[in-house]
C-alpha cells in the first residue's frame, strides 16, 4: 500500500509537469483534458474482478477556462464511451458501428441504463464472467461456476500483500468475508444491491424478493451479449484459426500498394484491418528511426526515398517496399 501511494505521488508530479507545459505553451485554455486511471489497483480482490472495487475508476475532465469546475456527473459512464465523446466534442457524429455513447458534446446521447464489463483472459489464467452495472444493482453471470474467483496469477504472486494473504489462508486466519475470494466455486448468477451492500458481499440472486430485478437484468444481459457480438463463448484456438484464415501459423500481411500522382502519395493494403507505416528518407540525411502511421495521402516533395510497410495484429508484417522518388518528382 505504501508503494501504491508513492506511485500516486509520482503520478501527481508528472501530471503537474504536463499541465505546466500546457500553460507555458499557451495551450491550457484551448485543451480539454481527460484524466482517468486503470481499472484496478493491482491489489487482491480488486484488479481483474467485476465487482465495483475492480471496475470503478476516477474520471476528471477539465474544460478551458475551468468551465463547470467543481461539478459532478452522476451518470453511468464506461471508458468505452470516451472515443465517441471526444468525437462529439469535436463536432463529429460518432459512426454507428462504434460502441459506447457520447456523454458530452453536440452529439451527446441520453444516459445509458446499464454499463457492462467482462472478464476472460488473465495472463495465464482464464475465466468467463460478464457483469451488468445499473445505478442500484449489479448483475454478474459466471459461465464457469466450477472455477473459483481467485486465480493463481503469477504476476500478482510477486506482491508481498498477496503472499501474506495466501499464508494467512493456509493458517486458517482469514474470516468468512475474506475467504469469499477463495471459495472453490461460485454461483451461476450473482445479484447485489449496491445501496445497502456496496462491497457486494450478499448475493441476492436466490432471494424471492428480488426475482423481478434478477429477471430484468438477466434479459438485459442476454440482449447485450447478442448485440455486442460477444465472442467469449468461442474457444481462443478457434478465434486464432479464423483470424489466420484457417491456417496453423500467422499469414503475412499483404504488401503496400503505392500510387503516386505528381508528388502526392496514396497508400493501400489489401489485408483488412492492416495498419500502414511509412518513412520519407531525404537525400543526404539520416533515415528516421520510427514509422509514421498512414492516415491520408501526403506530399513527398522532391528527391526523396519512400519506405512503406504494413501489419495487421496477429499477422506477420509485410515485406518492406522501397520506392525511389527522385526521377518521379523531377
Amino acid at each position: 500500500m505504501a508503494r501504491f501511494y508513492s506511485n500516486v505521488a509520482v503520478m501527481d508530479s508528472l501530471i503537474g509537469n504536463l499541465l505546466n507545459q500546457l500553460q507555458d505553451d499557451g495551450l491550457m485554455e484551448n485543451t480539454i483534458i481527460f484524466f482517468w486511471s486503470d481499472h484496478g489497483d493491482g491489489l487482491p480482490f480488486a484488479k481483474r474482478e467485476l465487482y465495483d472495487r475492480g471496475l470503478k475508476v476516477p474520471l476528471v475532465i477539465r474544460f478551458p477556462n475551468k468551465k463547470n469546475a467543481g461539478t459532478r456527473n452522476h451518470e453511468l459512464i464506461s471508458t468505452i464511451d470516451f472515443a465517441p465523446t471526444v468525437l462529439s466534442i469535436a463536432g463529429i457524429n460518432p459512426p454507428a458501428y462504434m460502441q459506447g455513447r457520447a456523454f458530452l458534446g453536440v452529439y451527446k446521447k441520453p444516459e445509458s441504463r446499464y454499463v457492462f464489463a467482462a472478464r476472460d483472459r488473465m495472463d495465464s489464467e482464464y475465466d468467463r464472467v460478464r457483469a451488468l452495472r445499473a445505478k442500484r444493482y449489479k448483475y454478474i453471470r459466471n459461465f464457469y461456476p466450477h472455477r473459483p474467483r481467485y486465480q493463481n496469477i503469477e504476476y500478482r504472486l510477486q506482491q508481498d500483500m498477496m503472499k501474506e494473504l495466501l499464508a494467512l489462508k493456509e493458517e486458517s486466519k482469514l474470516d468468512s468475508i475474506q475467504m469469499l475470494w477463495f471459495e472453490p466455486g461460485k454461483s451461476v448468477e450473482e445479484l447485489y444491491d449496491l445501496l445497502s451492500d456496496p462491497y457486494e458481499l450478499r448475493n441476492l440472486a436466490s432471494d424471492p424478493v428480488h426475482q423481478s430485478t434478477l429477471k430484468r437484468l438477466r434479459e438485459a444481459m442476454n440482449t447485450w451479449i447478442k448485440t455486442s457480438n460477444d465472442l467469449g463463448a468461442v474457444p481462443e484456438k478457434d478465434l486464432v484459426k479464423k483470424m489466420w484464415r484457417g491456417g496453423t501459423k500467422p499469414p503475412v500481411t499483404d504488401s503496400v500498394s503505392i500510387n503516386i500522382t505528381g508528388t502526392v502519395v496514396t497508400l493501400s493494403c489489401k489485408t483488412p484491418g492492416a495498419s500502414i507505416g511509412y518513412k520519407i528518407v531525404e537525400s543526404g540525411k539520416e533515415e528516421p528511426a520510427g514509422w509514421q502511421p498512414y492516415t491520408s495521402p501526403f506530399d513527398v516533395g522532391r528527391s526523396h526515398q519512400l519506405k512503406v510497410i504494413a501489419q495487421r495484429i496477429g499477422f506477420e508484417k509485410s515485406v518492406e517496399t522501397i520506392r525511389e522518388l527522385k526521377m518521379i518528382s523531377e
